[in-house]
């Protein structure tokens, strides 16, 4: 499927997106009153300077699209916006940040930002990680929630967006305490994303908070191409299907693993929940929080139950990463079982890859011609997701 782009793995890690957008003439900057000139017909405008804009906010587009099977763009212009995002409607909608390089998610131009976490210490029964999110893509609360994962979880009744899509626009959970941004780990659940019943990708992005930034959820299926996701304390979780291709992992500070994934056999079918990683990197953050020593102490992940799935695929590793690779959920607990538990490794490379030291009793290393066979997008997906932009994504 992209299928035929001259492109070497070198090239996709260190350039992230490869190539233009096919928004591109949208989101480059123009004078005001042109801005919408190159855009999808009925593309709605925000912009917090530009008059031409029909909208302040983005939330506000938001709310004055049809909840109905419609296809609608809102495009996005420089700003910092303190806003929470909820994305309910059914129908596909595309968000555009306006960006002077759509290739480089460095460049983004578009910041959405809130300040919320979950006080684990004094969390109520009425209270989830749903609860501070900054941006969701979900029918409703109900469906969003946390909870206790999948096993005994109600179905819920919706499905939400059947193709969500967003390009260039940077997400962060600043998780203030005092109006001070607390950089620790302590602060509790703080999600820049949550995906759920939804199907949803992303396109140079970035997601940033600390604990438990960025989560795919209950009959979530979430593509992420390019862009970072930036945090401390497993700071990717859930228990849908998430799929990232040439995306930076950066590490603010140490606890739990990068990765915290809850798989199941008995919902839905056959178990293809899982986070998956191909031609991304591995760093240590270029804020991470005082007084932490990242090398050699980031685990690649942590099993939420013993039927998760974890894989990464021609992935540069840092130094930050634990020789070891993977571990158990702690030692009173480990939730690792042989052969319900997939803990992969294909290609890895770079200083934190250390065969020597992995430990097999946990992790697997496979060739990468088995791991094309197996995890490619369209083998996990079922076939090259109808909701994926195919300019961006490679099978």
């Amino acid at each position: 499927m992209l299928r035929a782009l001259a492109i070497t793995t070198s090239l996709l890690v260190s350039s992230a997106l490869a190539w233009q957008s096919p928004y591109a003439d949208c989101q480059l900057p123009r004078p005001q009153g042109q801005q919408l000139s190159l855009c999808p017909n009925g593309t709605l405008y925000v912009s917090q300077t530009d008059p031409q804009a029909g909208y302040g906010s983005i939330s506000s587009a938001i709310a004055a699209l049809p909840n109905d099977s419609s296809n609608h763009t809102i495009l996005v212009g420089p700003g910092s916006y303190h806003e929470v995002l909820n994305v309910t409607r059914k129908g596909p909608l595309t968000i555009l940040g306006i960006t002077h390089d759509p290739a480089d998610y460095t460049a983004n131009l578009v910041h959405v930002w809130n300040s919320s976490y979950i006080n684990q210490t004094t969390q109520t029964s009425s209270q989830d990680n749903a609860d501070a999110v900054v941006l969701t893509v979900s029918p409703n609360r109900a469906a969003s929630l946390v909870g206790s994962g999948p096993l005994g979880a109600p179905l819920q009744p919706e499905f939400g967006c059947s193709d969500f899509k967003m390009y260039n626009i940077d997400v962060a959970n600043r998780a203030t305490i005092n109006g001070v941004e607390h950089k620790t780990s302590d602060t509790g659940p703080s999600a820049a994303l949550f995906v759920a019943y939804a199907n949803a990708s992303f396109y140079g992005c970035t997601f940033a908070s600390y604990q438990d930034t960025l989560y795919v959820g209950r009959n979530g299926s979430a593509v992420f191409s390019g862009g970072e996701v930036r945090g401390s304390t497993d700071y990717i979780y859930g228990f849908g299907t998430a799929y990232f291709e040439g995306t930076t992992l950066a590490s603010r500070g140490i606890g739990g693993g990068i990765t915290a994934w809850k798989g199941s056999t008995q919902w839905y079918g056959p178990n293809t929940f899982g986070v998956y990683f191909r031609d991304s990197k591995i760093v240590a953050a270029p804020d991470p929080i005082p007084n932490v020593t990242l090398t050699h102490n980031c685990a690649l992940g942590r099993p939420w139950n013993n039927q998760s799935r974890v894989v990464y695929m021609d992935t540069d590793m840092s130094d930050i990463v634990n020789p070891q690779g993977f571990i158990i959920w702690s030692a009173s607990d480990p939730r690792v079982f042989p052969n319900v538990t997939f803990f992969i490794e294909s290609g890895s490379r770079g200083p934190g890859w250390n065969p020597s030291s992995r430990n097999y009793s946990i992790e697997s290393s496979i060739p990468a011609s088995q791991a094309k066979a197996q995890y490619s997008l369209s083998d996990v997906f079922g076939g090259f997701p109808s909701w994926v932009d195919s300019t961006y994504v490679y099978n």
